[in-house]
């Protein structure tokens, strides 16, 4: 089973292209309603955002990302080897454990990416179900029923 929660921890790799692309629609968004103080113009905002988004992250990385890496591999690894419910399940208890402490920050410091960010999340965790499922039936130890012993005589 640890090598199953090794690959599912590999499967946290779509958060990454999920919060890049909802950092760069919330910019967009944030923009036309005039919210968080987006001064920039339209073509800052459109074009050049994917590059600051990026800069952002090798920035400020090490130290959120990489601490929300850990945490979700940490959860991946308990959830799935001692809890023994449907993956989803696990996958939404996961975002309900982690997301206070981002809703907590978009409020205290008015840093509104933090709401969009935590329903990426969400969103994110969901795309995660198919392969975690696909990875739990493959590693599933197969039933003593199922299996063919070969015959004394």
């Amino acid at each position: 089973m640890w090598k199953a929660s090794l690959k599912i921890i590999l499967t946290n790799w779509i958060h990454f292209p999920g919060f890049y692309a909802t950092c760069y629609l919330s910019g967009i968004c944030f923009k036309a309603l005039g919210i968080d103080g987006v001064n920039d113009s339209w073509e800052s905002v459109l074009f050049e955002s994917p590059l600051t988004i990026l800069l952002a992250f090798i920035l400020y990385g090490p130290i959120i990302i990489g601490g929300f890496y850990a945490v979700i591999g940490g959860l991946d690894v308990l959830c799935f080897n001692l809890l023994k419910i449907q993956a989803w399940k696990i996958l939404v208890l996961e975002w309900l454990l982690i997301i206070p402490c981002f809703i907590n920050w978009a409020f205290e410091y008015k840093f509104w990416i933090w709401l969009p960010l935590c329903v990426s999340f969400l969103i994110t965790q969901l795309i995660r179900k198919g392969p975690i499922e696909r990875l739990l039936k493959k590693s599933a130890p197969s039933s003593l029923a199922s299996k063919s012993f070969p015959s004394l005589s």
